[in-house]
């Protein structure tokens, strides 16, 4: 498992439940969200193993043309953008409700559809637990040519 920064592996460590050595990676970089998917395409290259990464919408913005690292692995990658339109770790900090979108928020209204297709990766967009669920479970399946 990979997992960015700042909101996302705050949740990873107060809600998962992950057995004791289970491989967990990360990288803080410069500024915390610049070259995730690169890293996290450089774990699953390394380790030749099933890899599951879990990264924010602003730092898949900022890694964008990493997508095409992900054309060329050699085991099983999922790649979940946590697309919440950016910065809301700090909904969660003491920020004053006032100022939280002007100053600290950095909301872009993206999707990923476009850049998965550019690069020609199976894209999903769940709405709910159930379709994320669908989601996985078919990622392992073998893709067809299109």
């Amino acid at each position: 498992m990979f997992v960015g920064n700042s909101l996302v592996v705050r949740l990873i460590d107060a809600l998962s439940q992950l057995p004791a050595g289970y491989p967990v990676y990360s990288n803080r970089g410069a500024s915390g969200i610049d070259g995730l998917l690169s890293t996290a395409a450089g774990v699953q290259r390394a380790s030749a193993k099933s890899t599951l990464a879990i990264v924010g919408d602003l730092s898949a913005l900022y890694d964008l043309n990493a997508l095409a690292l992900l054309r060329q692995v050699s085991a099983p990658f999922v790649l979940i953008v946590v697309n919440n339109n950016g910065g809301q770790i700090f909904s969660l900090l003491p920020t004053p409700q006032s100022k939280r979108e002007r100053f600290y928020l950095m909301p872009q209204n993206v999707h990923f559809d476009h850049a998965a297709a550019m690069f020609n990766l199976r894209y999903h967009r769940p709405e709910n637990w159930e379709e994320l669920e669908s989601a996985l479970a078919g990622a392992c399946e073998p893709r067809r040519q299109r």
